[in-house]
């Protein structure tokens, strides 16, 4: 869903509040005054790692006006950096936050019917931001019909996992892989990245968590808001769960060796001394292209030219081959060492 549609979702609020809010609209325009010193400004960059630091984010539901969650126009604020470490607090505090952030919304609504209320389109940014994290790449709406998604797409949908870089990729047939971040090919996650992987699943259940606000004075507009992206996590969560289960060498995706080019011959040993002071655990290189890509600047005059290939390195998965490729700058009539040039386009993938 775009920012837009988002904001616009969380504004239509309704109006109706709990029974004590008229009383409270009126002790709030004394008590704010009285107590804006202590407005938590969002000056703190400390991060929140651990579940008791909820503590420091929310308050009782009974002092609204004290304003724990408050946040500046600059980012830095207890409540984005509690979004962040979200997998390492429980359900039950993601569900406090959840309500006593709704109770602030409709609070400030009340107080401010005319509209414009800072806090409120924070709120909105927090939870488009939340939106953003998950990171579904497809499809724009999913339902959730006789127990299984119903959404706009063909063939496979893509949920970005960012801790390990890599892809979860859902087949039609409703199967899911870890795929490569720069090849696209199914890949396994070592230790290392799964646990990565395990956090970010953590993470999402409390997004989930976040979005389950059936029942809490919302209007039906943003109930909607919620209800889709409550889906959208259950999605998430359901096929990252069995990426998870399933993650395997086996899954592993393996091309065929690049074919070396005409120029692998000439630059081979050059190119390969250059490939194992740059990166570890090379065993060899294959430069794919026939001829020079030949560099020049606006006037036609030649600067340099580029070989393109790949670097071999193995690891314990076996033999993997990354884009990279090798340049000969000129020097007046001739030109220099080869040297490296950048890291190629192509990305890395595993080879048979």
């Amino acid at each position: 869903m775009k920012v837009a549609v988002a904001v616009a979702l969380l504004f239509a609020v309704n109006m109706e509040a709990d029974a004590q809010f008229g009383n409270l609209l009126n002790k709030a325009k004394k008590a704010v005054k009285e107590k804006a010193e202590k407005v938590v400004d969002g000056s703190s960059t400390s991060s929140i790692t651990s579940s008791s630091s909820v503590k420091d984010v929310v308050t009782s539901v009974a002092a609204p006006v004290d304003k724990p969650w408050t946040m500046s126009y600059e980012g830095q604020s207890k409540v984005s950096q509690y979004l962040e470490h979200m997998e390492n607090v429980s359900s039950e505090e993601v569900a406090m936050l959840r309500d006593q952030m709704i109770k602030r919304y409709l609070y400030n609504e009340a107080a401010h019917p005319t509209g414009g209320d800072q806090e409120n389109q924070l709120f909105a940014g927090f939870v488009n931001q939340i939106w953003n994290n998950m990171g579904i790449l497809n499809p724009y709406k999913v339902k959730i019909v006789n127990g299984r998604f119903d959404f706009e797409a063909r063939g496979k949908v893509e949920l970005i996992t960012f801790g390990p870089s890599a892809y979860v990729e859902v087949t039609d047939k409703g199967e899911a892989f870890f795929t490569s971040a720069s090849s696209h090919d199914r890949t396994y996650l070592n230790e290392e990245r799964l646990a990565k992987a395990k956090d970010n699943l953590k993470r999402v259940e409390n997004y989930r968590t976040f979005f389950a606000a059936a029942g809490k004075g919302l209007s039906k507009d943003m109930m909607e808001t919620f209800e889709d992206g409550y889906n959208r996590a259950t999605m998430y969560v359901t096929y990252l769960s069995d990426a998870i289960k399933g993650n395997s060498p086996a899954n592993i995706e393996r091309r065929a060796m690049p074919k070396a080019g005409s120029l692998n011959g000439q630059l081979h040993a050059a190119a390969l001394a250059i490939a194992k002071k740059r990166m570890q655990n090379v065993v060899d290189v294959v430069i794919t292209r026939d001829q020079w890509d030949i560099k020049r600047n606006a006037l036609g005059v030649i600067l340099y030219r580029v070989a393109y290939g790949y670097y071999i390195v193995k690891d314990e998965q076996g033999r993997k081959a990354v884009s990279h490729s090798w340049a000969q700058d000129y020097q007046g009539g001739k030109y220099g060492s080869l040297r490296h040039f950048g890291v190629g386009a192509e990305g890395a993938f595993y080879v048979k």
